[in-house]
């Protein structure tokens, strides 16, 4: 009886789910989530190209793009992420700054890539905002900040393009894209922990006279260190495949390069 009883009631709740599931407007959903995505590609667009008006972006530069595609491509490939969704700049900046627009639009600025020591240390950066356009970090903190309305003025291009280029995300959300870098480094195949040395890097110059800008935005270096080598820790490190971005001639090729 007991087994009968038992049966009857899960036939009930999966006819109840079934109702329910058969209630919901699935392509509504999906529309929303099309629009979405029309959305991003449009207001990502608006601030590339305002970025353009107010930059040197050294797209143009083949040599320059294949070097930095070899640096980020592969984060990509090894983290089954679509390549063909993400692209990569340079704009001629002295301000070591890096960050991401919507419809998954990564920058660098030369200055960035002059200050760092090496090519896994702008790894450890990329694969951070990698993490924010995975997570969906810029359009939330969008939409929160801005609201819809002002996103798709082009009245306010400029306002929303100065937020991500010198705005952190909360901390919560920073803290989320370190701790991702760090699985998307470890698969692949470069050491998480050059991560943690460019928080090492940035504490070290940040009292002196350089315009840190990516670092002055986030969370204090020290506290990103701490938790970004807790993550390494209960990572499975495979640090006998751990290999080099870029040589290291290549990449004071790559720093001579875009230097200016």
């Amino acid at each position: 009886m007991k087994i009968l009883t038992k049966t009857l009631l899960l036939l009930v709740a999966i006819a109840g789910s079934y109702f329910l599931l058969a209630q919901i407007n699935w392509t509504g959903i999906f529309q929303v989530q099309e629009n979405g995505k029309k959305m991003e590609k449009k207001l990502g667009s608006m601030i590339m190209n305002h970025i353009y008006d107010t930059y040197e972006v050294l797209d143009g530069e083949d040599s320059i793009m294949t070097t930095l595609d070899s640096i980020c491509l592969p984060i990509l490939s090894k983290n089954d992420i679509d390549s063909t969704n993400y692209s990569f700049h340079i704009i001629v900046d002295e301000e070591v700054n890096a960050f991401a627009l919507p419809d998954d639009q990564i920058l660098v600025t030369t200055g960035l890539i002059d200050f760092l020591d090496s090519a896994e240390y702008l790894s450890g950066i990329i694969a951070h905002e990698i993490a924010h356009c995975e997570k969906n970090h810029v359009m939330k903190s969008l939409v929160t900040n801005f609201g819809l309305d002002l996103l798709l003025s082009s009245t306010g291009t400029a306002e929303v393009t100065n937020f991500l280029t010198g705005q952190a995300f909360s901390r919560s959300l920073e803290k989320e894209a370190d701790e991702t870098a760090v699985e998307y480094l470890n698969a692949a195949d470069i050491d998480p922990k050059n991560l943690s040395r460019v928080m090492e890097l940035f504490d070290i110059h940040v009292a002196e006279d350089i315009d840190l800008t990516w670092i002055s935005t986030h969370p204090a270096p020290a506290d990103r260190k701490a938790y970004i080598q807790n993550r390494i820790k209960r990572l499975n490190p495979k640090a006998s495949t751990y290999q080099q971005a870029l040589d290291p001639s290549t990449w004071t090729k790559f720093q001579d390069q875009v230097r200016y």
